[in-house]
């Protein structure tokens, strides 16, 4: 019988997870059937359905992590070894709006936020049949205004480190109703008030709007429209895996994510990338 592992504090999980998201990518690297391949880590399996579009199959393997915090544990623990062999793709999340550099020269950027506001708009006029008709009109400009006031308290929460929990938590356009089903949903004791949410606002007016608002709020608003052509047999999940298909992959050359990808290309010798 195997002797049972005691994890003691949540910090000792934390940790075994993490060492098995290390043993996973190294158990890629010691596959056969990657020999020669660049692990591409990314943090979502939807991440991965865009990223198969551009790069090429026979030259990459995609390992999803989940979180882009493991992004830091995996090149911590590995780069010493596998370094031009890995690239790890996030989220820029805030980063770009607060200058943030990482010391990783195999991590790179979205251009926005994220994945999702990095490709949306080159979606919106790809999609087919229903999804056109029901997206027909749909622009980005007004859903960028509808989630100014969110985008900015969860700008704030990742400065302040407030402890927000916005895990499942749909934008709503009624944002003092938002905020108050933001603080029920969050477990710790919660000290930010609207005004604190509206004085950091005051003081970061002006921040560009695809590096500001989150993608995934990005397709509620969308779905939001959508659905509203006609409310039947429309399935949220099941669009927005179509959307996210949808993306021309001959636009990602005009990305910064694109350049930043050559660069490492460049530098290590590999061709990865299915478009010129």
């Amino acid at each position: 019988m195997a002797e049972e592992v005691v994890i003691g504090s949540m910090r000792e999980a934390s940790e075994l997870v993490a060492d098995a998201k290390v043993a996973d990518v190294k158990a890629l690297f010691d596959t056969h059937v990657n020999d020669g391949k660049v692990i591409v880590v990314v943090e979502g399996d939807d991440d991965k359905y865009v990223y198969e579009k551009v790069f090429d199959p026979a030259a990459v393997c995609f390992y999803v992590d989940g979180d882009c915090e493991k992004h830091f544990v995996i090149l911590d623990a590995l780069n010493s070894r596998y370094a031009n062999r890995m690239l790890a793709i996030k989220d820029a999340d805030f980063d770009l709006l607060e200058g943030r550099v990482h010391p990783y020269p195999n991590m790179v950027l979205t251009d926005a936020h994220d994945t999702e506001g990095m490709i949306v708009e080159e979606c919106l006029p790809e999609l087919k049949g229903d999804d056109a008709v029901r997206c027909c009109g749909i622009t980005l400009a007004p859903i960028y205004a509808e989630l100014m006031e969110i985008s900015y308290l969860k700008w704030y929460n990742h400065t302040t480190h407030s402890g927000l929990n916005f895990k499942n938590v749909i934008p709503d356009m009624d944002f003092a109703r938002y905020f108050s089903t933001v603080v029920s949903n969050t477990n710790n004791i919660v000290t930010v008030t609207l005004a604190d949410v509206a004085s950091f606002k005051g003081s970061n007016l002006g921040a560009p709007e695809k590096q500001l608002c989150n993608g995934h709020d990005i397709l509620e608003r969308i779905y939001v429209r959508a659905k509203a052509v006609n409310v039947a047999n429309f399935h949220k999940k099941k669009f927005f895996k179509r959307l996210r298909l949808a993306y021309p992959k001959d636009k990602f050359v005009n990305t910064n994510l694109f350049r930043a990808i050559k660069v490492w290309e460049d530098a290590n010798g590999h061709s990865i990338l299915a478009v010129a």
